[in-house]
């Protein structure tokens, strides 16, 4: 791995072997991606080379194969007087959509042209905007921006019926249709497994949506009967949009609402398991078998190993938002 840092002027191009209990991990809720590491201080050695990394410093991250994995800003450090390292954080620019509010009126735009109007104005580079083609009409007043973007999408999934990632790329926000991978790495025992558990839930099911009209009238409900028998009854109630079919977005609400079954495993590293990816998993012992989602990732290279685990989802969920209000 190469490890370089910027900091005005100052370049180390390469601090990996100054670097130990390298981090690096993402999940689908969060706007950025984090990277943190423990440098050698100079100060404790001075044989150590000089190494400024102080809060702003640009960290760029590359595999052994020259491909660049991650850039960002460091935001924080620490330093004890009893350890020989700076403990440093650092985040991607999705920090950037975290940490600012925008105010954005949408009329007729659809997700795509409307976060590529917001980025304009707050000089955050875009690269693919996954097309919907969907018309929204949408108010936003002092909603952080990551909000913005991920309400718009989530509003153009329950048009559309198709999921959405978005995260940055290097240095450009990419919003991306959750697809299968191309060529989705499996995961087995006695090759690249390390260990795996499982866990069901119905602690976030909806196994009954009420659509209302905008005078609280009940117009239908669409409900998973089997479900309801089962688990008992969970609702959710949606208002009819004028224009809308709210069958699709009430079909949506009982797909995503149903059982739920994480799969967390740890395996050998490989920088092309981050949130959002696929994998084939196959663990005869506890019966995981198929294709699975990425939805967190937690990237860890210690003593020379690289090690990462995976919260794995059965179903392709994209994380939803619902901010702002209608026009």
């Amino acid at each position: 791995m190469i490890l370089k840092l910027t900091h005005g002027s100052q370049t180390v191009e390469n601090a990996w072997g100054l670097v130990s209990g390298v981090t690096w991990k993402g999940d689908k809720r969060q706007a950025a991606r984090t990277l943190s590491f423990r440098l050698a201080a100079n100060e404790a050695d001075p044989y150590l080379p000089a190494v400024t990394c102080e809060e702003g410093t640009i960290v760029s991250l590359w595999d052994d194969n020259g491909a660049g994995v991650y850039q960002g800003v460091v935001t924080a450090t620490q330093m004890a007087d009893n350890t020989p390292y700076v403990t440093v954080t650092s985040h991607d620019r999705g920090m950037y959509l975290a940490g600012n509010d925008g105010t954005l009126q949408v009329r007729q735009e659809p997700a795509e042209s409307a976060v590529a109007r917001l980025c304009r104005e707050y000089g955050i580079e875009t690269g693919e905007l996954a097309y919907t083609g969907v018309a929204l009409d949408r108010k936003f007043a002092g909603v952080p921006l990551w909000g913005i973007v991920t309400t718009l999408y989530t509003l153009a999934s329950r048009r559309t019926g198709k999921q959405y990632l978005a995260r940055f790329d290097w240095d450009r926000l990419t919003v991306l249709e959750r697809s299968e991978s191309e060529r989705s790495l499996v995961i087995r025992p006695y090759s690249n497994l390390l260990q795996s558990s499982t866990t069901r839930s119905i602690q976030d099911m909806v196994n009954s949506v009420g659509v209302y009209d905008r005078d609280g009238a009940r117009l239908t409900t669409v409900r998973d009967e089997a479900a309801v028998a089962l688990y008992g009854l969970l609702e959710r109630h949606i208002t009819q949009r004028e224009g809308e079919d709210p069958q699709q977005e009430a079909q949506a609400m009982l797909a995503a609402g149903g059982l739920s079954q994480s799969v967390t495993v740890e395996c050998m590293g490989d920088c092309k398991l981050i949130t959002g990816a696929t994998v084939v998993v196959r663990q005869p012992l506890t019966g995981l078998s198929g294709l699975m989602w990425i939805d967190s990732d937690t990237h860890v290279w210690k003593d020379g190993v690289h090690t990462v685990t995976l919260t794995l989802n059965l179903r392709n969920l994209m994380y939803e938002s619902e901010q702002g209000g209608e026009l």
